[in-house]
């Protein structure tokens, strides 16, 4: 007979107190409305107050492309960002939204009924599950189905295990899906009495992962080079915590990745035009922080990113 898997102790904080939250707060951290399409704010605005109140993310990533895609929100809280992506996928497309607080899934599946009717396909397109991302498993938890797009919004940040969830993660990517992983990052290791400290895990920023151990932690796992989409500061306003940290400094950032396999076209060092095919971005199509591809206009890029483009977006666009 199967163990019945147990969360570790941060894991057991973290649910503790955001169950916490959900009874007796309507505590809502600020949506990044400025890197938003008009699209996504639209339905953010139509989503149930009791669900924006629930809102713990460091920012809503939404990538291009949704319509009949199959997604999985790792740590979906109470839902906002499924709501948003069932919208965008449409009536042939799914979403997942799995979390380790029971009470945040059961205030997602409290007003699920009523937005399968306000999107009107006619049946559900998205579902909640209580599930961990370090023991999550593609047959048990997903069917053996795997996922298109895999995003993920502040919650790395509260997992201890977490390149055990970004390996799962990575399992059940199919080749050439994408991640889009927004979190809290710190300029250095925050101390073991810091990570230790409820307040500061559960906040995620004792829990976040040093910036320059990204790229290699992700790229060890099989995922490409992660290219940076967004960033704000994130302050600790605390004297107190400041000194605990040492005076560390942190930062929200979302970054896209990819899992494009071993079949993948290698490509060498191109120019590339976007032909404005992608009905999100008519204009231009804004691929990180440094780099947006005009319609129309020829666009220099290296070898990893041609490799991206030429497996994962396609000639088309």
């Amino acid at each position: 007979m199967a163990q019945p898997k147990v969360n570790p102790p941060q894991t057991q904080m973290v649910t503790e107190v955001y169950n916490q939250l959900n009874k007796d707060t309507s505590f809502m951290c600020q949506l990044n409305a400025g890197d938003q399409r008009a699209e996504v704010k639209a339905i953010w605005d139509d989503l149930p107050m009791d669900i924006k109140n629930r809102y713990y993310g460091s920012g809503v990533n939404v990538p291009e492309k949704l319509e009949g895609k199959r997604i999985l929100d790792i740590g979906s809280g109470s839902g906002s960002l499924v709501f948003i992506l069932a919208k965008l996928v449409g009536p042939t497309g799914y979403v997942i939204g799995i979390d380790v607080t029971e009470g945040l899934i059961e205030t997602a599946r409290a007003h699920s009924q009523s937005w399968v009717k306000q999107l009107g396909y006619g049946k559900p397109n998205f579902e909640f599950k209580l599930v961990n991302c370090e023991t999550m498993n593609l047959k048990e938890d997903f069917g053996g189905e795997q996922f298109d797009i895999i995003v993920s919004n502040g919650v790395f940040c509260l997992v201890p295990g977490k390149k055990a969830g970004l390996q799962n993660a990575f399992s059940l990517l199919k080749e050439g899906g994408q991640f889009y992983l927004n979190d809290v990052y710190s300029e250095r290791e925050p101390s073991e009495e810091c990570k230790q400290n409820k307040t500061l895990w559960t906040l995620g920023v004792a829990g976040s992962m040093p910036w320059q151990q990204v790229t290699p932690t992700l790229t060890s796992i099989g995922f490409t080079t992660p290219y940076l989409t967004c960033a704000s500061p994130v302050k600790i306003a605390k004297d107190e915590f400041n000194t605990m940290f040492g005076h560390i400094r942190f930062a929200c950032s979302g970054i896209r990745l990819f899992k494009l396999g071993q079949s993948a076209t290698k490509k060498e060092a191109s120019r590339v035009t976007y032909n404005g095919n992608m009905k999100e971005y008519p204009q231009a199509f804004p691929w990180d922080i440094n780099l947006t591809f005009p319609k129309g206009q020829g666009v220099d890029i290296d070898g990893a990113l041609a490799t991206i483009l030429f497996n994962k977006i396609g000639r088309a666009h």
